[in-house]
């Protein structure tokens, strides 16, 4: 008997431990217990701000350092031999001004004749001599890599010639290349611990030299390899003015200017280069369904829009943060056309109203 009793009794407690589980899961009394009140800890709402006008200016620093001008190669033009120099080495020299004096001998081959008994007679003739003059192709101070009587060939780099001067360079980022698409031909340079800020002229932007070749006193050739892809900002130091190389520089490039221009914060405006969205609130009882106009960008570093047609002065545009920030649990539905928490969790969200200047994005 004890061997069924025990079994059973034990199936039964296990039903009835099943049956309570399932009644207060899925049927809970509906008048007994709490009631969590949960609300969101945030109040989602569009933020807005008004369009005012006012004078930008575009100005990119680009830290940087005094280097002395590379030397300038002049190059054989003569199959030949070095006949004589026209300046001494470490002479200062003018651009045009004559360095080495080059000559070619060609042995001519002798007329063969008779005299008057029919005798064969041979006379000689005199080789031909080729000149040629290495000119300087700068000016500076000479440097010879070659030697009296020294064989030369066509393209030989025979001298050297430094100009004794300097140039300001810096790298640019790819920010500050999108402004600089137009920049000018000078900047304004401000040595560490120098003079008082100047100007330098001849401004040039482009990449390095993917390789360049220089050749010392000596005639041995080094070969330098670069990447290709970094950007360089380089203008020439004024000769009036006193520098070292190595110093540490600014150059400050004026990239353009606007006056009376529109002005939004920078938290107003989707878009970094050229171009731009801002959302204008046609109806301010209703900021949710603000008109998305393109604009231009005045600048990609404040993102200032100044488009005479986007949105007038006074008119109001929405807010929303530019960067990437996490969404806030309470937030799981849209809220305007411009927020996008609800499906990415890491997309843009909406900024406060004290938000009112370039830079400040306080996440929700």
């Amino acid at each position: 008997m004890k061997r069924y009793v025990l079994p059973t009794i034990k199936l039964l407690i296990g039903i009835v431990i099943a049956v309570a589980l399932v009644k207060i899961a899925f049927f809970p009394d509906s008048d007994s217990g709490t009631t969590a009140n949960i609300s969101p800890g945030i109040d989602v709402t569009t933020q807005t701000t008004i369009v005012n006008t006012g004078d930008i200016a575009n100005t990119v620093d680009v830290s940087g350092q005094i280097v002395e001008d590379a030397a300038v190669e002049a190059q054989a033009t003569l199959n030949g031999v070095v006949d004589s120099f026209a300046v001494s080495k470490g002479a200062t020299v003018t651009q045009g001004e004559p360095l080495i004096y080059l000559k070619q001998v060609e042995p001519q081959e002798p007329i063969i004749g008779t005299d008057e008994d029919g005798n064969p007679v041979e006379t000689p003739v005199e080789d031909k001599v080729t000149w040629a003059t290495v000119y300087a192709p700068a000016a500076g101070v000479v440097s010879f890599n070659v030697i009296k009587d020294q064989e030369t060939s066509v393209g030989m780099v025979v001298a050297t010639v430094s100009p004794g001067t300097y140039s300001a360079k810096g790298t640019i980022t790819v920010d500050q290349q999108y402004r600089l698409t137009n920049a000018p031909s000078s900047a304004t340079l401000t040595v560490d611990g120098g003079p008082a800020p100047f100007e330098c002229t001849g401004l040039t932007i482009g990449t390095r030299e993917t390789t360049s070749t220089t050749t010392s006193e000596t005639g041995e050739v080094t070969t330098t390899t670069g990447d290709g892809t970094t950007v360089e900002v380089r203008c020439a130091v004024p000769s009036d003015q006193q520098v070292f190389p190595g110093l540490s520089v600014t150059i400050g490039v004026d990239a353009g200017s606007a006056t009376d221009a529109l002005i939004v914060p920078v938290t107003a405006v989707e878009g970094s280069v050229t171009t731009g969205n801002v959302w204008v609130v046609t109806d301010p009882e209703d900021p949710d369904a603000a008109e998305k106009r393109e604009v231009t960008l005045a600048s990609p570093t404040a993102r200032t829009s100044r488009s005479p047609t986007a949105s007038p002065r006074g008119t109001r545009s929405c807010c929303l943060c530019p960067t990437r920030t996490r969404c806030a649990p309470a937030s799981r539905t849209p809220v305007s056309r411009t927020a996008r928490c609800a499906t990415t969790r890491t997309a843009r969200s909406y900024c406060e109203p004290a938000a009112e200047h370039a830079g400040h994005c306080p996440h929700l």
